[in-house]
């Protein structure tokens, strides 16, 4: 993907509009309207305007159409006093717009999330500890102090409430000028007071040159870093985040997990001396707001956040890290369906920002740009220091004899066993929540599903409910069978992360073990508190799914084991297989990250299938290879382009019937017809969700073709009941 290919939508940024404006209402609303100017204004500014009978956000895009006469235009209600949203962003919004077949007033409600947004942040006031005072002070002041050491930017009540002591008490520490009262606003992102400069090996120099070089030559500014886990490569892209940061420009780094932040940030802070400003779900809603407010002034230097993150209205951008780009959390499904990693290579092209997409197991779509010259390819064969890739072992789960609910190997067990005795730690890592995928009744064969979907519920014995991982439906685990009324009859099926922690903790009771799911660690607070715990060295055996396999670094981890290794494989998914290999991958360079050797067992009940033995020998090309050959012969991104229908509705006969109507409707004329097939309509794999019945249209497009000009001729007159919803998905990940 190119954003080059694209015209820019917008145009005329430099000159100031007089008379009359179009301005695009932003969500709820949408729209573009023209409206009177009294004086001038500018393409890019945020103003509120009247449609019918309520006041909308807008923004400013272009001069009046002249479509509608000048007297019986509606005057602009408020000019807000902020910088311009700018026309890079503007026209990225566009772009995304057009690529994914959305609505612009939605895609730039993800620009301004909120109306206030737009409105002043009030500063708090906070305490600060005046180093330069030598005055005594009481018991309880000394507490304050030690408690605003460790706590600091705490206003005068969350420190009288957290210490448990009166305001009297600290407003003496105020007026004897041992505390003084300062603004939180203070910016505390943009400059570095000492950097913590690490001693670089030669492949992360080379590397750094090398990028330096290519974008200083502005030919192509996307670089494809990939390195063995452990090679160093969250040092290359702050050396490059120090140089941006050097010329007052703006750095934005994108992660896939919300638990990865801590670590990144820690080590950020540990060579800048100063802290980012971050941008996710679990960030309040004011420091949002004094965020954004900060970055569209250009006051915020360098932004760690989600996908999200790529639509804050930066003044100056210059560099984009996609962090871990293979992982499929940069794909948003529901709302604006886009994927992050493509899109920050879409806003880096807009607005001439080098973008850095990192990856120890780079998808095969980024390959596939390296190699046709589109992304500048960047390599880390080794890793970093002493430590070495860990020694990899399959386990062929056929010709073990295991007990009954039973999950880990005898070689498994043993390996635990000799980890645990020399004060080493494990990882056991299964891709499943829960306790159980699937219970049943042994009597009547009653399984149990969700009402809302088509799928299982999940038995979670540590909650003692039964959750569908699809929709939240929730019941209690019963003792009776809601089918043949049996007692106490229930069998659970296959192992989830509780069953094994459970089986773990059985085989090592004198072993300090803590679970690890993205359902156990409810918030971003406790997540860090575990993740210490771990790092500190006081676990023994890890058990987690994927939310522990990404990214993390932990010193004395020494032995990783995968169970149910094959789950991944199964299913209509063409990208199963590059899923399981870049999972795995990442699994197994959790192990011997530093001096000590590192052991990876994977548990696999087909030891010959091709990404078993990529991970046995270690041969990454020869994987990629293969899976790219295989997709090329069927003509499957990269090498052709996916679009997906799903056509949803609570009443199934009306459902049936519009699909049935959708299908007879499709082009039999269009310029591309030959190089489009149509796949479908069958019911999505999973029929329903969330109370809705689901079909599914699959488009394929051979090589290059843009299958949304097809797509939009096909929907254009087709009459859609109320009922009816349909959801298109442009290079889609998710085929359930």
């Amino acid at each position: 993907m190119n954003s080059k290919d694209k015209a820019i939508f917008i145009k005329n940024a430099d000159k100031q509009l007089k008379n009359s404006c179009q301005v695009i209402i932003i969500s709820p609303g949408k729209g573009i309207y023209d409206y009177k100017i009294k004086g001038s204004i500018d393409i890019g500014q945020v103003v509120s305007v009247p449609l019918r009978k309520n006041i909308y956000l807008g923004i400013v895009i272009a001069k009046g159409s002249n479509n509608f006469p000048q007297y019986k235009l509606k005057d602009i209600i408020e000019i807000y006093k902020l910088p311009l949203i700018s026309m890079e962003l503007l026209n990225f919004c566009y772009w995304l717009s057009d690529w994914y077949m959305c609505d612009i007033s939605q895609v730039l409600k993800m620009v301004i999330p909120a109306v206030n947004f737009i409105s002043p942040v009030k500063d708090r006031a906070i305490l600060k500890i005046n180093n330069k005072s030598n005055i005594a002070t009481t018991v309880l002041g000394k507490k304050v102090l030690e408690h605003l050491k460790k706590n600091p930017s705490l206003t005068l009540s969350e420190c009288s409430r957290e210490v448990k002591v009166s305001y009297g008490v600290i407003k003496k520490l105020i007026f004897d000028q041992v505390l003084v009262i300062d603004s939180d606003n203070e910016i505390k992102h943009n400059k570095i007071i000492k950097e913590n400069t690490p001693k670089l090996n030669q492949h992360q120099l080379e590397a750094i040159k090398k990028i330096k070089s290519i974008a200083s030559k502005k030919n192509n500014n996307v670089f494809l870093l990939d390195g063995v886990t452990g090679s160093g490569k969250t040092e290359i892209y702050l050396e490059l985040i120090s140089d941006e940061i050097k010329r007052g420009r703006q750095s934005l780094v994108l992660l896939p997990e919300i638990a990865l932040s801590k670590q990144f940030i820690d080590r950020f802070e540990k060579r800048f001396n100063f802290m980012p400003a971050i941008w996710h779900s679990e960030i309040s809603n004011k420091e949002k707001r004094k965020t954004w407010q900060k970055v569209i002034k250009g006051e915020i230097k360098v932004v760690i956040g989600a996908r999200s993150a790529l639509f804050m209205p930066f003044s100056s951008l210059s560099l984009i890290v996609v962090d871990e780009e293979h992982d499929s959390s940069y794909k948003q499904e529901d709302g604006i369906i886009y994927n992050a990693r493509d899109m920050a290579v879409v806003r880096g092209n807009l607005s001439n920002s080098k973008v850095i997409l990192a990856s120890a197991t780079p998808s095969l779509e980024s390959v596939h740009n390296a190699n046709i010259g589109k992304y500048n390819r960047i390599e880390l064969p080794e890793r970093f220091g002493s430590a070495v890739m860990p020694r990899i072992k399959i386990i062929d789960m056929r010709k073990e004899k295991l007990s009954t609910n039973q999950w880990i190997a005898h070689e498994s067990k043993e390996a635990i066993k000799k980890a645990l005795n020399d004060k080493e730690q494990v990882l056991l890592y299964i891709n499943r929540r829960g306790y159980a995928p699937l219970t049943l009744c042994r009597s009547c064969g009653y399984r149990f599903q969700c009402i809302n979907c088509s799928s299982w519920l999940v038995n979670h014995k540590v909650i003692n409910k039964m959750l569908c991982h699809y929709c939240g439906y929730k019941e209690d685990i019963e003792d009776e069978c809601p089918n043949c009324k049996s007692k106490k009859e229930f069998a659970p099926c296959g192992p989830g992360v509780e069953r094994l922690a459970a089986e773990a903790k059985e085989l090592f009771p004198k072993a300090r073990l803590e679970m690890i799911a993205s359902d156990t660690l409810d918030n971003s607070s406790k997540t860090e508190n575990i993740f210490n715990t771990i790092a500190l060295g006081n676990v023994d055996i890890i058990v987690g799914t994927q939310l522990v396999a990404k990214g993390h670094h932990f010193p004395n981890l020494t032995t990783v084991i995968a169970i149910d290794a094959d789950i991944g494989l199964s299913g209509g998914d063409l990208r199963a297989s590059e899923r399981t290999f870049q999972m795995l991958t990442q699994l197994t360079g959790r192990a011997g990250r530093e001096k000590k050797k590192g052991y990876a067992y994977i548990q696999s009940y087909d030891p010959k299938h091709t990404v078993m033995e990529a991970m046995q020998t270690g041969s990454i090309k020869n994987f990629i290879k293969v899976e790219a050959d295989g997709r090329k012969d069927r003509s499957l991104p990269p090498y052709g382009r996916l679009g997906s229908l799903i056509i949803q509705s609570s009443n199934l006969d009306i459902l049936e019937q519009f699909v049935k109507n959708l299908s007879s409707k499709a082009p039999k004329i269009h310029k591309d017809k030959d190089r489009i097939d149509i796949l479908g309509p069958a019911p999505a794999p999973i029929a329903k969700l969330r109370g809705l019945y689901r079909y599914r249209f699959l488009i394929k497009g051979k090589g290059d073709v843009r299958i949304q000009a097809f797509i939009k001729e096909w929907l254009l007159n087709i009459k859609i009941d109320k009922v009816i919803r349909i959801k298109i998905d442009i290079d889609p990940y998710n085929f359930l």
